[in-house]
């Protein structure tokens, strides 16, 4: 471990330990709220290349130069699904409508800090069929909010694809609470589905939280296909990767992420496969 993070790491823990005790109001219903649009016209493409873009857009501020980013962005045209966290319905609903696409979005819960929903969403320009949201156990140790998973299939014109979006819970909590959460997921992956995306924010910061990450998707047979992107996070001015790309029945053909944007904490990722 780099020896700032070494130095630095007990206070990123405290910081967040002390950055909310109130109790959240969460959403524990699988069956929502759940949020749907549909603003994507009529395409066709006959290549086989599934590109997805994960992002975490802090508190879904900057919504409107964030879409902006992912309208011009040379790495971030031509996605088949884009995975946001840290999203509202209200700002879900203009980045999909600014940009043509369908989506979904489920809440995790209402957040202390700003009082509005706090979730994730799948949007895509393809038709997104048989969606749901996965309660993932365990609470915050600091004030009590659950985390989530959704997936949705995403019916590109030459294959499905089952993609899955999450915000795992930060290092505040024991690494084998935050196991468990990963297992859901993976415990819910269709067996007989041909090609599976598995991707989000994943708050690994140290190295060996990372190397539990791996090594378990591994063995699940899920392939990293954003490994030669790069840094995603600063944690005390030091380069972390916390948000990744998995994928099953799919090979990397690509991955990057721009570099250039403030809109959040986080860096716009993209993975190209096959």
């Amino acid at each position: 471990m780099p020896r700032s993070l070494r130095v630095f790491f007990p206070l990123f823990i405290l910081i967040l330990f002390l950055a909310s005790c109130a109790v959240t109001p969460n959403y524990l219903a699988l069956t929502g709220p759940r949020y749907v649009g549909a603003y994507a016209s009529a395409e066709t493409r006959d290549d086989d290349v599934f590109k997805v873009i994960t992002w975490n857009i802090k508190y879904a501020r900057g919504v409107k130069q964030a879409t902006r980013i992912l309208q011009e962005s040379p790495g971030l045209q031509n996605p088949d699904a884009v995975l946001l966290q840290e999203m509202d319905e209200r700002g879900t609903e203009a980045v999909a409508r600014a940009l043509g696409w369908n989506y979904v979005y489920y809440p995790a819960s209402i957040h202390p800090r700003h009082g509005r929903d706090f979730g994730l969403a799948i949007l895509s320009p393809w038709p997104l069929t048989g969606d749901g949201k996965l309660l993932l156990p365990h609470y915050s140790p600091r004030n009590g909010q659950t985390r989530i998973a959704i997936r949705t299939w995403v019916q590109t014109p030459t294959r499905s694809v089952l993609v899955y979006n999450t915000h795992l819970e930060t290092s505040i909590m024991p690494p084998a609470q935050r196991l468990d959460q990963l297992e859901t997921i993976l415990a819910d992956v269709e067996p007989d589905a041909s090609a599976v995306v598995i991707g989000g924010d994943f708050n690994t910061v140290t190295p060996w939280e990372q190397a539990t990450l791996l090594d378990t998707m591994a063995q699940a047979g899920l392939a990293w296909m954003s490994a030669e992107a790069g840094v995603t996070v600063s944690v005390f001015n030091t380069g972390v990767i916390m948000d990744y790309l998995f994928a099953r029945g799919m090979v990397p053909l690509a991955s990057g992420v721009v570099s250039d944007v403030d809109v959040s904490d986080h860096l716009p990722l993209w993975a190209e496969m096959r």
